[in-house]
């Protein structure tokens, strides 16, 4: 496929550009085409999706090679319980309600959790099956885009809710331990989707946050209940131990009201950038102007935050819109 090679070399060689800090020659503009499994893990749910996804491939690869305006990154999402994927492997009960995703507390608080063997656990063994049945019957040029492995406090809050925060804000040593055994999980995760894919899978929502070779992603969306104080005390470790499980470092989510831990994201020197929707966008030049020179900003427009702001702002350096464009635009 010639011309899709063509188009999807180009729309790289500006993300490398940007992710080595330099500007290429127009905004780079991520926009996604295919849908993604975010059913049960389970066998007949996730066959019927892969036999209708597979049937609109052609035209989905046709339309990546033809865009030289908007990077579409052929990626299919495989994300079963949605975000709740790691609470499910703690023992949480994780539930459907209104075509969403849900999990139920768990008993006790941080201090009684075990650590999870993950290879042995059948959901991951699950997994592994389907990811490799799903990348066989694939094209060669498409990649999955793997479960979503949240983040130390994102599942904390999932799995103990308001008692996780209350732990956090003069942390005992069991509650560090607590802390220890869901980091430990998700990187064992990260580790386990290398080890067993190391080529054609990538991170959740890569379809829409595609990143150069060797680089990860973290949610990041809890944070907004925290001082910059707890979170640089208690969680930016963590935060960073799960970045360096990539030799590239990694990105992170950000949705809300997160603005008080730039200075801390300024000095995490794994962190090589952040995606921002919603409320986190509106908040869109201080982290352009908190941020180092290096670490780069994906950016999905608000009402509040809208493209020519952006520009004004950024002149479009260090910048990755998400979003389709009608043309290129130069910078």
């Amino acid at each position: 496929m010639p011309a899709f090679a063509t188009a999807q070399s180009a729309h790289r060689a500006a993300l490398e550009r940007l992710f080595v800090g330099e500007t290429p020659a127009y905004l780079l503009c991520l926009t996604s085409d295919y849908a993604g499994y975010y059913g049960p893990y389970e066998d007949a749910a996730f066959a019927r999706w892969r036999d209708g996804e597979l049937a609109k491939i052609a035209d989905n690869l046709l339309l990546a090679g033809e865009d030289t305006v908007n990077f579409r990154p052929p990626v299919v999402e495989f994300s079963p319980l949605g975000v709740h994927c790691v609470d499910a492997l703690f023992g949480a009960r994780v539930y459907q309600y209104e075509g969403q995703w849900w999990s139920d507390p768990l008993p006790g608080r941080l201090a009684d959790l075990d650590f999870v063997d993950v290879p042995e656990a059948p959901i991951v063994q699950w997994m592994t099956t389907a990811i490799a049945d799903l990348l066989s019957r694939l094209p060669a040029e498409l990649e999955v885009a793997g479960p979503v492995f949240s983040s130390t406090l994102n599942v904390a809050v999932n799995l103990f809710g308001e008692s996780a925060l209350e732990d956090v804000m003069d942390p005992s040593a069991g509650t560090i331990t607590g802390l220890c055994a869901i980091t430990a999980t998700i990187c064992r995760l990260h580790g386990w989707l290398r080890s067993m894919f190391p080529t054609r899978v990538r991170f959740y929502c890569s379809s829409a946050r595609y990143a150069p070779d060797g680089v990860g992603h973290l949610c990041g969306c809890s944070t907004q209940l925290l001082s910059a104080d707890v979170y640089a005390r208690v969680f930016a470790p963590f935060d960073e131990h799960v970045l360096l499980m990539y030799p590239g470092g990694g990105t992170l989510h950000l949705c809300g009201l997160h603005a008080q831990h730039i200075p801390r994201w300024h000095a995490m020197r794994p962190l090589r950038g952040v995606q921002l929707n919603d409320a986190a966008a509106d908040d869109f030049p201080a982290y352009y102007h908190g941020l180092r020179d290096d670490q780069v900003i994906y950016i999905a427009p608000t009402d509040a935050m809208p493209l020519e702001e952006i520009l004004r702002v950024s002149g479009g350096r260090r910048v990755i819109l998400q979003g389709p464009l009608e043309g290129r635009i130069p910078l």
